[in-house]
């Protein structure tokens, strides 16, 4: 059992969490959820000792997992008792090799090979994970990345695992296989406990759903409460719909200011992207959206024209744009957006490329995407939610002809996704052409004009 009793945790004296009061039973699997920056993630590494120990937090209260205070154990000793899976996976690996990352935990815990052999025997019977055995980490897809870290927790042996936003950049395929595994781990009664915004993958699946705001806990529901809540009460609170929504596509007719033609591009010898022709118009936001490992990110860096294994021919207004032409006048805001933030407070990062920009213009960017309070705050210290939206309004800011998004709404709750959709839509006018990379539905359905399907038959559909 993981007791949480009056926990307060504070960055820098200022609260992240309030006096939470919390009980997860073994075997029972409960859902945090809330808007970014209210203390979901917090709770998660209050709860693996990750907050005090490395994320220069203090901590008032007491999180006791099995009778023993977290505040009192070694990490090490943290980690026989509770595995966690992060939003990234690239911060959980230590290897190359897959199967050597599956057992680095074993290993490093003294266990005898005929237990490791034992419980690596019992996973692949329980989770389809062969086939990503014996391979590179870096052939791996995002989606084969997060099943073989959830699949790393499981044989770790922990009673309980902790999911930070696990499918915040997972394509629909893949957000069902984690479902699936997570069905199993709930059969082998294994307690989760998962921080989310996307709530449609876990309708049926957990015990009970506790809404935090502002490090408070408001709202915990059970599954027969949630499923009384239709759309907009959903909305009311912040919270995301918890049915999947389908793209609303039309054809769109092949004209435009940008002009691709025969774009080629060799992920191996024997498979790779081919696009014949595509047309983007002036004024238009474009979604891209596939599977993950379809090429959508490919796609992106081979048009801003830093991928020099691609090989294409780009017009706009009837001129050659060449490689170099194109990144002068593009702007990505990547997906991993820790690789581009730079500076120690949010406002200067919003101004490292354009020192020159208006306080006001400042100020109203920032309200529009509910982050004006943090104007003076590190980035490193908000949350993935509030980073992924501080990326974005440097994106807004920059000026740049074509803008690329990539996963812009990755731990988003509700209302943000609505703010930074309506702060997108408002560079429609500016004669710039959008284009957002995303496997987020409900974003794309209230912000695209048109979307791209990189599985599809090599054209453009519009949305109704």
């Amino acid at each position: 059992m993981i007791k949480i009793e009056d926990l307060s945790v504070f960055y820098n004296d200022v609260p992240a969490l309030k006096h939470l009061n919390l009980q997860i039973e073994d075997g029972e699997c409960v859902v945090l959820t809330g808007e970014s920056g209210s203390g979901k993630s917090t709770l998660l590494n209050a709860i693996n000792g990750l907050g005090e120990k490395y994320d220069n937090t203090r901590t008032e209260g007491c999180v006791t997992v099995d009778g023993a205070d977290v505040g009192n154990l070694e990490t090490y000793q943290i980690s026989e008792l509770v595995a966690s899976v992060f939003q990234n996976p690239k911060t959980h690996f230590f290897n190359v090799n897959t199967t050597q990352e599956l057992l680095f935990f074993l290993e490093n815990i003294g266990l005898e090979r005929a237990e490791m052999d034992r419980r690596l025997d019992k996973m692949l019977k329980l989770f389809p994970i062969k086939a990503l055995l014996n391979r590179s980490i870096f052939e791996l897809s995002g989606g084969e990345k997060q099943v073989l870290c959830l699949a790393s927790a499981y044989i770790s042996g922990c009673k309980f695992i902790l999911l930070d936003e696990p499918t915040s950049n997972l394509d629909h395929r893949y957000t069902e296989v984690l479902r699936q595994m997570l069905e199993v781990l709930r059969a082998e009664k294994i307690a989760l406990v998962i921080a989310e915004h996307r709530l449609y993958y876990l309708n049926g699946l957990f015990d009970r759903l506790v809404l935090i705001k502002g490090g408070e806990i408001v709202k915990i529901y059970t599954q027969e409460e949630f499923n009384l809540l239709d759309s907009n009460a959903l909305h009311a609170v912040g919270l995301r719909d918890k049915k999947l929504e389908s793209l609303k596509l039309q054809p769109c007719p092949a004209t435009g200011e940008l002009y691709i033609k025969e774009m080629n591009i060799a992920f191996t010898p024997t498979s790779g992207l081919k696009l014949e022709e595509l047309y983007f118009k002036n004024n238009c936001i474009y979604g891209i959206v596939g599977c993950n490992g379809s090429g959508k990110t490919t796609f992106v860096k081979a048009l801003i024209g830093v991928l020099k294994k691609s090989r294409e021919s780009v017009f706009y207004a009837g001129q050659v744009l060449t490689k170099r032409a194109r990144l002068r006048r593009s702007y990505l805001v990547m997906q991993d957006v820790n690789a581009q933030l730079f500076t120690e407070a949010v406002e200067t990062e919003l101004r490292l490329k354009n020192a020159h920009v208006p306080e006001a213009e400042i100020d109203s960017i920032l309200s529009s995407l509910n982050l004006l309070p943090y104007k003076t705050v590190h980035p490193m210290c908000l949350s993935g939610g509030q980073k992924q939206r501080v990326a974005v309004a440097v994106g807004i800011i920059d000026g740049a002809d074509f803008i690329f998004f990539d996963e812009p709404t990755s731990g988003m709750d509700y209302q943000n996704m609505l703010a930074v959709s309506g702060c997108i839509k408002g560079l429609r006018n500016e004669r710039r052409i959008i284009f957002i990379v995303s496997h987020d539905y409900e974003f794309l359905n209230v912000t695209c004009d048109y979307v791209l399907d990189m599985e599809g038959a090599n054209g453009l559909l519009g949305r109704e």
